[in-house]
């Protein structure tokens, strides 16, 4: 009878621990489960939010390009290396210095050149070609900007700028810069000015996609910047071109423009700005409701970059 019980006991002792066991395991499952349909919450959270910033951006570069303005250069500010055409849409690094004036609004060290035109109010919108390079900086600055020697390009001097580094590198020279990778890189790049917001966005043209949105409190006049950067070894020899109409999206190709040195007088062009490409045509009933949107739109873009995946 002794023997019969320890062998009970014993059997009983195995089956509460395999039953102890078993519980275990079921606690450990769902708990999996919680945390599996946790991340699951968590992971449609994400892509809502990823969809509702893309909508944003886009809507953003709907309405940015409402505000198409025609910009050129301005041969009083560009470096000596610089060849500008003709009609002041195009510009590139030369060989060597041309006899240029050295007066105070020239650059002298960085090879960049301003746009004619001045902003202190209003909405503003250009794109720029930036096609077959590999490097470029893109934007706006003060008028009251350094222009001679080395500078620190930043919004703490007056810089408001993007820029290629090489390959799919890029950087907005903010103070530290920031670094990113985009999904497509742009063969177009639209800059938009929000003076009122104190907003400076750049979009993809080329995928109709957000890049980078700086937000400042401005004052006093503001000027576009252009730099096309140094040869890097060759490849970077394609200019800037500064785009007379809206470009379609994925369009890789922008009018040539002949290059016969700097021009010394004005270009009288008039661009019709409701002339929108077919995918903006639809947005034309809605312009007074686009138009009224709160100005409040453009700093809740503060950084929002384009995820690469």
């Amino acid at each position: 009878m002794v023997g019969i019980y320890i062998i009970w006991k014993q059997r009983k002792s195995k089956e509460r621990l395999l039953y102890e066991h078993a519980m275990e395991v079921e606690n450990l499952l769902s708990d999996h489960a919680k945390e599996k349909g946790r991340l699951h919450k968590a992971l449609k959270k994400l892509r809502r939010d990823l969809k509702l910033k893309r909508a944003a951006a886009n809507s953003g570069w709907r309405r940015a390009r409402l505000h198409f303005v025609t910009v050129t250069l301005d041969p009083d500010t560009a470096h000596p290396k610089l060849i500008l055409s003709e009609d002041r849409k195009c510009v590139k690094l030369g060989d060597t210095r041309q006899p240029v004036p050295d007066n105070p609004e020239r650059f002298d060290f960085v090879v960049s050149v301003l746009g004619s035109e001045y902003f202190i109010a209003g909405c503003h919108y250009w794109e720029v070609s930036v096609a077959d390079k590999t490097k470029w900086a893109l934007g706006v600055c003060s008028e009251s900007v350094s222009r001679k020697g080395k500078v620190t390009a930043s919004p703490a001097n007056g810089h408001w700028l993007l820029r290629q580094n090489q390959g799919n590198e890029y950087e907005a020279l903010t103070s530290p810069q920031t670094s990113f990778r985009l999904k497509e890189p742009p063969r177009c790049v639209g800059i938009f000015l929000d003076y009122e917001a104190g907003v400076i966005s750049f979009y993809n043209v080329t995928n109709q996609s957000h890049i980078f949105t700086f937000t400042h409190s401005f004052s006093g006049p503001l000027r576009p910047f252009f730099e096309p950067c140094l040869h890097d070894g060759g490849k970077n020899t394609a200019p800037l071109i500064i785009c007379s109409e809206l470009q379609k999206p994925g369009e890789s190709t922008v009018p040539n423009t002949e290059e016969k040195g700097q021009a010394n007088g004005d270009v009288a062009l008039q661009v019709d700005p409701f002339l929108l490409p077919a995918q903006a045509s639809e947005l034309i009933p809605l312009r007074d409701m686009i138009l009224s949107w709160s100005s409040d739109l453009g700093p809740a873009l503060q950084g929002l970059k384009v995820p690469s995946f």
